[in-house]
């Protein structure tokens, strides 16, 4: 009998904790978008480690043919960065002209 009260009371605790859970997460979510519609310059995701000079160096030696690797070289950037604009070049552009409105 006690063991059963016990899985009881702890399936009760889990599913209240599950509930507050959830609940906050909503909140969050409500309040995210509250300012993004009522306030600049909030939310704009990590801010790119690149700069727009090195954007377009890094778009022009990839369109001549240069590896990932040279580019790098060139840029200073790391190839994962090199990576990022060769694959996802308007994403890319999106998030310096989120961070350039500042």
């Amino acid at each position: 009998m006690d063991k059963a009260v016990r899985d009881a009371l702890i399936a009760f605790m889990t599913a209240s904790a599950e509930a507050q859970a959830e609940a906050s997460k909503e909140a969050q979510r409500d309040g995210i978008a509250y300012a993004k519609r009522t306030k600049e310059n909030v939310y704009r995701g990590r801010k790119p480690s690149f700069t727009r000079e090195a954007f377009g160096i890094v778009r022009d030696m990839l369109g001549q043919g240069a590896s990932v690797v040279a580019t790098a070289d060139a840029t200073k950037l790391n190839r994962q960065s090199v990576y990022l604009i060769r694959d996802a070049a308007a994403g890319c552009e999106a998030a310096l002209a989120r961070w350039e409105t500042r």
